[in-house]
């Protein structure tokens, strides 16, 4: 059995009559025939019910096509594969979001490389503290999305474009500011405090330097749900994206601290990066594109 002749039984299935099949086919009536009872030969049984007037599959015959239909599917899908590979494109391709990334925003763009790429596999990861930019460090991935400061270019060979922003601002629950003696209105009363922050950094990079103080107390977390769970819970204040806390200021589950002579939020460019040593494949030049004509607005 050959797929040669799951395409008949496919054109069979799809026509009145063998003579309807066979003009499909490109093949004489009586040659389909003979390739229809060589088929059923192999196979064992009947397939096609000749007793009636319209051409029908026996139940046998229709139970065949039915899993027959699942190989012709899978064939096509491999001869698309291959045209895809044959073409110089990604298998795969892996890229890594910050979690200080508003995902939304960038998402769009890796599926419309999706669509024009449906064969290559995507490997999506959300990394914490710039986590992200280590994995692409260490050609660990292929592009990633990142907060971005001008010192990291002597931290590996990145190529960069800007396209978008970041906004972290410093929060914490009204419940845990209870503690508090008097308002909050000096850094110093923060130095007080239990404050959150990573347990590790990437890129030998501390961002607890863009503050100008830090807690003597601290509680270190893994990842930015593990952070804002602290919040809620009132464990201590803290660094977090804008758009991961959005709903929890509206409703006033966690307030923005702004103390005097205290950044309000530390803001920054969103970088897309990819390795200098690394060549571009198609779908990566895609996104890069498609990303690039973002932009970076005030």
């Amino acid at each position: 059995m050959n797929l040669t002749q799951l395409y008949i039984l496919d054109a069979v299935a799809n026509s009145e009559s063998l003579l309807q099949a066979a003009t499909k086919l490109h093949k004489t009536q009586p040659a389909l025939s003979m390739a229809l009872k060589k088929l059923e030969q192999e196979c064992g049984f009947t397939i096609v019910d000749r007793s009636q007037y319209r051409l029908q599959f026996t139940q046998a015959g229709q139970r065949f096509y039915q899993q027959a239909q699942q190989l012709l599917h899978q064939s096509a899908q491999l001869k698309s594969l291959a045209q895809h590979l044959s073409r110089g494109a990604e298998a795969s391709l892996a890229v890594a979001f910050d979690e200080a990334v508003d995902l939304a925003l960038f998402l769009p763009a890796i599926r419309q490389a999706q669509h024009q790429f449906p064969h290559t596999e995507l490997q999506l990861s959300c990394d914490y503290r710039l986590q992200a930019l280590e994995k692409l460090k260490n050609q660990q991935v292929d592009l990633a999305i990142s907060p971005w400061f001008p010192v990291f270019i002597s931290l590996g060979d990145f190529e960069t474009v800007a396209i978008g922003h970041f906004d972290i601002l410093c929060v914490a629950s009204p419940e845990f500011l209870q503690q508090l003696t008097e308002p909050l209105t000096r850094q110093e009363q923060l130095a007080e405090l239990p404050q959150l922050v990573a347990n590790s950094e990437a890129l030998d990079f501390d961002s607890g330097k863009l503050l100008p103080l830090q807690s003597a107390r601290r509680v270190k977390v893994n990842n930015s749900l593990c952070m804002k769970q602290a919040l809620l819970a009132h464990l201590g204040w803290g660094m977090v994206a804008r758009h991961q806390v959005a709903a929890e200021l509206a409703s006033g589950a966690l307030v923005q601290l702004k103390p005097l002579e205290f950044p309000k939020h530390i803001r920054g460019e969103v970088h897309l990066a990819r390795h200098k040593d690394q060549q571009p494949g198609p779908v990566a030049k895609a996104i890069w594109e498609q990303l690039g004509t973002i932009g970076v607005r005030p």
